[in-house]
């Protein structure tokens, strides 16, 4: 039924496009004329393209659990990989988000680290970082489903070091404060049962006002993060909802305190993003859990 849709809509542009230079043909010269049907078939393509990127988030949205409580945006490419799902940034070679359901079972894997970075076969070259971007560039290739999450089969592992789930993380922040607060999600998965953790990239002035990126890497020009962060909504084993957020400045200097001076409220970090987090939560608690800025984080 879809892609009657879709061949049904491209259908009908075309008939407009050809009846508007037929309208608008005494109007300048050849060259204007074939300019103005261009400009009219970019905009078509685009206006398909968004289309079937729309159906394609709607599909994700339906058919996995990573998503359940619904995703925060679709302003990217998704690609879904099965043990989680990335918006992607084809422009920055970054991921806007990734988001993914993690359980104490999860964790109780033993698959081994591999290592085996490369680049997503399901991104075109020219839409994706490769690994000689970030050879030499002094910033580590940061996750954002984290390695240790996914023990629970070498495939799982495997995936998780795609390079279209990686963003430039500075080693001060990847290899200390971030690692740590990764550490912490994975004890309060096992204390708490299970969570949907979605983290992803910032681009922020020193008010937390979004600005475009001001440095990249490689010769794909893979935009760098100020900063980066963390959405988490947990269920115990009593059915009880709890929510966090936190926001890392990806810098060169030693990064002080501790994940928890961090925290930022769920509301706060959609200020922030413009995204909406676990949008298909019941409202009553969402609004809630969204509002308070927790205390009960490991200290």
């Amino acid at each position: 039924m879809k892609a009657c849709i879709s061949k049904w809509f491209i259908f009908v542009w075309f008939l407009i496009l050809l009846l508007i230079p037929a309208i608008t043909f005494c109007q300048g010269t050849v060259e204007q004329r074939l300019n103005r049907i261009e400009a009219r078939l970019d905009t078509l393509y685009a206006l398909h393209k968004t289309q079937l990127n729309v159906s394609r988030s709607n599909e994700i949205l339906k058919d996995t659990i990573n998503l359940l409580y619904g995703i925060a945006s679709t302003n990217g490419t998704i690609l879904d990989k099965g043990y989680f799902v990335i918006n992607h940034n084809d422009s920055w070679k970054i991921p806007y988000w990734v988001a993914y359901r993690l359980t104490s079972t999860d964790l109780s894997g033993n698959a081994k680290r591999k290592d085996d970075f490369r680049p997503d076969p399901q991104l075109p070259t020219g839409s994706r970082s490769e690994l000689t971007d970030y050879r030499n560039s002094g910033y580590d290739r940061g996750h954002n489903a984290p390695a240790a999450d996914f023990t629970r089969s070498s495939d799982a592992m495997s995936s998780t070091f795609l390079l279209s789930n990686m963003s430039p993380q500075r080693p001060e922040l990847n290899r200390k404060i971030w690692e740590k607060l990764e550490e912490q999600v994975r004890q309060h998965v096992t204390d708490e049962g299970k969570a949907w953790i979605v983290t992803g990239s910032l681009f922020l002035d020193s008010d937390s006002h979004f600005v475009s990126p001001k440095e990249f890497i490689g010769a794909n020009k893979v935009a760098v993060p100020t900063h980066f962060f963390k959405a988490i909504l947990s269920v115990d084993n009593a059915g009880t909802y709890s929510m966090y957020a936190f926001i890392l400045p990806n810098q060169l200097d030693y990064i002080p305190g501790k994940p928890m001076d961090y925290i930022v409220t769920v509301d706060r970090l959609e200020e922030i993003t413009g995204y909406d987090f676990f949008p298909e939560l019941n409202d009553s608690i969402e609004n809630k859990l969204e509002s308070t800025m927790p205390s009960t984080w490991p200290k």
